[in-house]
């Protein structure tokens, strides 16, 4: 029997018996719904979580914290030691392979106010080592990276923060913050109680190009510059070279690389964490999910596989004689298995196709209703306009409609096998004689 006749046989059996297909076909086209639905929504999940980690940083740095936080999380240096993020440390970073920079990044202390003419404003404040800068690949909408003396980078979105003070409400235009001087005004408590205010005028040496992380926000100043801030806040002036630094930022060349520095770093007694890492255990976990997800989906068609070897064993029944008459004029049992397991394979097929489609369609269907409802909660919460806001929570992969007709027909042949033995081993002189 050729491939072409085997399959003009099974679509005419197939068509003969439409309602009984139809209804074993059912079972498979739920099954298949729900592993598409499922897994695409854990996919969807996933995909969520991992762009979102472009508000945490880039996927090539490693940010490293000093002893105090290290003893926090419980880490030690080597041999019970101490491990201090000094200069030496930061050295030694620099020396391990893929490093292309290793900067110290002091937070500023107590926080201060931005000032510019009328305007108001805050931002997050980091000091970093200029000679290292170059190295950072900042991406600059304006002027320069080279950070002299009392002078800043600023973020893209820094001026989102900024209000005109006479009137308390925000600016009617963000201001160009290129080459401005800004005041920094600080306060604090001196010793008899009264307030202390310190102004620092710095200028704008460059502004960020937009990344979508936590740069947007940031106001870098040199190291040294943050140092004298913080040692004003805490009435002297912190030694890094005997205490060590708060944390340091180390960038990498390649992201393929990261996970191994960051081994590195942590096997040195500090407590480590980057992007990378994070994505990495994210990733593991997502993968866990979609595979309950898609176990709970295929426990459907398991069920629906139970029917159709149903349908294929009475069908043996009411189609004895054909069984019987195939043999006698040369079918081979090779050729009644054949038919069989294609029939079954066939149910499987279709019920497949069918629950893509439907999969498919309710998985649009819940983005449509989830992701409306989703968007109209970040609009009220941020004010942002809803055209701006766009939520997705299924994500349906090119792989998984492709694996799940594959896995439906392989359901539907697995089902056939038991009839398809059955019906093979009938004799033909018995399945004539049968009424």
């Amino acid at each position: 029997m050729t491939t072409r006749d085997l399959l003009r046989l099974v679509w005419s059996n197939l068509r003969r018996i439409k309602a009984r297909v139809a209804m074993t076909a059912i079972g498979v086209v739920i099954g298949t719904a729900a592993v598409v639905v499922l897994i695409s929504l854990g996919a969807g999940l996933q995909h969520s979580a991992t762009e979102g980690l472009g508000s945490i940083g880039e996927l090539t740095e490693i940010t490293v914290f000093g002893s105090g936080v290290v003893r926090t999380f419980g880490g030690s240096g080597v041999g019970g030691e101490e491990a201090v993020l000094d200069d030496r440390a930061l050295a030694e970073f620099r020396d391990l392979p893929g490093v292309v920079a290793a900067t110290p990044q002091e937070p500023l202390m107590g926080g201060g106010m931005l000032r510019l003419n009328r305007l108001l404003g805050w931002a997050q404040i980091v000091g970093i080592d200029p000679s290292q800068v170059e190295h950072l690949d900042f991406a600059l909408a304006s002027g320069t990276d080279r950070l002299g003396r009392w002078q800043v980078m600023v973020g893209s979105r820094v001026t989102e923060n900024f209000f005109d003070a006479q009137k308390g409400r925000p600016a009617t235009e963000p201001p160009d913050l290129q080459g401005q001087v800004l005041q920094l005004v600080l306060n604090k408590m001196g010793d008899d109680g009264s307030p202390v205010e310190r102004i620092a005028r710095l200028r704008v040496a460059g502004v960020l190009e937009e990344s979508g992380g936590q740069d947007d926000y940031t106001l870098y100043l040199a190291l040294n510059d943050v140092l004298e801030l913080n040692g004003w806040f805490a009435g002297q002036r912190s030694n890094p070279g005997r205490d060590g630094y708060s944390q340091a930022l180390v960038k990498v060349a390649d992201p393929e690389q990261v996970l191994a520095v960051e081994q590195e770093i942590l096997r040195q007694g500090f407590f480590a964490y980057s992007p990378r890492s994070m994505l990495q255990q994210m990733n593991i976990f997502f993968l866990v999910i979609q595979g309950i997800f898609g176990g709970i989906g295929a426990i459907a068609l398991i069920v629906a596989a139970f029917g159709i070897a149903n349908t294929m064993t009475m069908s043996i029944y009411e189609r004895t004689r054909e069984i019987g008459l195939m043999k006698a004029v040369g079918a081979t049992n090779r050729d009644v298995m054949s038919v069989f397991l294609a029939e079954a394979g066939g149910i499987g097929l279709l019920g497949g196709i069918g629950g893509v489609l439907l999969g498919v369609g309710l998985g649009a269907l819940i983005d449509l209703i989830a992701g409306t409802y989703l968007a109209a909660q970040a609009v009220q919460q941020s004010g942002a306009a809803a055209s701006d806001m766009s939520i997705f929570i299924i994500h349906t992969p090119l792989w998984l409609p492709i694996f799940t007709l594959l896995f439906a027909a392989g359901v539907g042949v697995v089902s056939g096998i038991y009839p398809a033995v059955r019906a093979a081993s009938l004799s033909p002189i018995a399945a004539l004689k049968y009424e």
